[in-house]
């Protein structure tokens, strides 16, 4: 029964989400997770600078780094602002002026906005692929005849968008294969639906991040054939990027080295914590944090070149753009280093809502 009442709950988050919201442009409805305690000023007394950003639904260090006051140490509040509508991306609210940071793009995505005519760029990073804490999986129902990726081909897939990291991979895995990337029927969903569909019958394999993969392994009711550290068993194949306009980096610059700074906290705590980071995510969710998969943080202060080059041998070889469009320097920067964490979060623990 606990697994029945952990998919309605992940059904009406989804529900939620989905609802037409009051909140600007391309967004839908705020589900804002648990925010520090406090007021809108520092101790000290001065005001916090308001930081707007997209709702993230999966597992993520943005929340954690909130929760646990790393952007209040930094003077900064966080205001989110709600999910993103389908057909809208956070490039065009960054440019638009509807959120000030980008907070879920993999390196392509930022390529691509800077291809069009955007002037996103990336200034710190989020997740890296592990062999433990995987990035994707894929998943099938548990008696399916389905037993290797190399049969997407002729097969609907569930995503939950057109993303680099969704069909991008599946694309750049079939045409390693010398299969036809084609050939594979992409559905589209919102997530938190994949895994319920695939239940269903709806679709044949899903892609699954976490927490989600966690959740539908945990019923028995599906399986993994695949995931994408045997795929490219390369931390730097799962690279995600945070970043900001170049106006505004120029305008803000102790803004973007705070955020900087709390992300690089929460990102070390949370693979020092995963027991109590899932807590704080599944809060947020309301799910058992006993069902959820979590990711693993990157812990470099820097992004490293090797990591964005590898997203472009991928982006390349699927067609994203041809060689030479952009070169992987164009798309982020290493001017603002994190300082070093505190003493102090070897021994912080959260403490809850």
């Amino acid at each position: 029964m606990r697994h029945v009442k952990l998919w309605s709950r992940l059904l009406a988050l989804t529900l939620l989400l989905a609802l037409p919201g009051c909140a600007n442009n391309g967004a839908n409805a705020d589900t804002s997770p648990p925010a520090a305690q406090g007021s809108d000023t520092q101790d000290g007394g001065e005001e916090l600078f308001t930081l707007r950003m997209i709702t993230i639904t999966s597992f993520n260090e943005l929340n954690v780094a909130d929760a646990l006051g790393f952007f209040r140490d930094e003077g900064i509040q966080i205001e989110y602002i709600g999910t993103l509508s389908k057909g809208v991306t956070e490039h065009q609210l960054l440019t638009q002026g509807e959120v000030d940071v980008f907070v879920q793009s993999h390196p392509p995505v930022v390529a691509q906005a800077r291809l069009a005519g955007m002037r996103s760029i990336a200034v710190t990073t989020g997740i890296v692929d592990h062999e433990e804490y995987t990035h994707v999986r894929y998943l099938v129902q548990k008696d399916s005849p389905i037993q290797s990726l190399d049969e997407a081909v002729g097969h609907k897939v569930a995503i939950t968008r057109i993303n680099p990291c969704e069909d991008g991979y599946v694309k750049y895995y079939v045409q390693s294969r010398g299969l036809d990337p084609e050939g594979v029927e992409f559905v589209t969903l919102e997530a938190g639906t994949l895994e319920q569909t695939l239940m269903q019958g709806l679709v044949d394999i899903t892609t699954s991040h976490p927490p989600y993969a966690g959740a539908a392994l945990a019923t028995g009711e599906v399986r993994e054939i695949f995931n994408t550290w045997e795929m490219f068993g390369s931390p730097g194949a799962g690279l995600s990027t945070r970043g900001f306009r170049e106006d505004f980096i120029q305008e803000h610059p102790e803004v973007v080295q705070g955020f900087v700074n709390a992300l690089y906290r929460a990102r070390v705590w949370i693979n020092n914590n995963i027991d109590e980071s899932k807590a704080i995510v599944a809060d947020f969710l309301d799910l058992d944090p006993s069902d959820l998969s979590s990711f693993y943080f990157d812990e470099n202060k820097n992004i490293d070149p090797a990591y964005i080059e590898k997203w472009f041998e991928i982006s390349e070889t699927i067609g994203l753009w041809s060689p030479g469009d952009i070169l992987p320097t164009d798309i982020y920067t290493n001017d603002f280093v994190p300082a070093d964490i505190p003493a102090g979060d070897a021994a912080l623990h959260w403490e809850g809502a």
